[in-house]
């Protein structure tokens, strides 16, 4: 796709091309996806890190009727370690995972969002 102006130029594009599509196929369109790249600032590893650290929080999916989801964070700060292992869901922290909440702008990989987060913990 060329580049449009606006993300609305980008969505009507996006559109008029599988309406096009539907006109001359008999197959159907399962997903569309529109990658917009660089649009948040860059930045760097922080010295030190260790990449093998990671972490996995646990919610509740949202209508999910008990169900839960898992986010997995790559390279978590040292900082936000108990000590035990677990990662206490708060200050940058729930920032971080509010983006996920049902009021918040970003899904889970199936497209879900989350009621509630449960618990957080280091992976081993």
């Amino acid at each position: 796709m060329k580049s449009q102006v606006d993300l609305i130029g980008y969505i009507a594009v996006a559109g008029a091309f599988g309406t096009a599509l539907e006109a001359v196929t008999d197959l159907g369109l399962v997903r569309a996806d529109l990658i917009i790249e660089s649009i948040a600032d860059p930045f760097d590893v922080t010295a030190g890190a260790n990449v093998d650290v990671g972490a996995t929080f646990v919610g509740y999916i949202q209508d999910g009727n008990g169900k839960k989801a898992s986010h997995k964070l790559p390279g978590v700060k040292d900082a936000f370690r108990d000590g035990t292992g677990g990662i206490p869901i708060t200050g940058a922290i729930q920032t971080y995972l509010n983006q996920f909440l049902t009021a918040g702008d970003w899904r889970l990989s199936d497209g879900q969002t989350i009621a509630s987060w449960i618990k957080g913990k280091l992976d081993k």
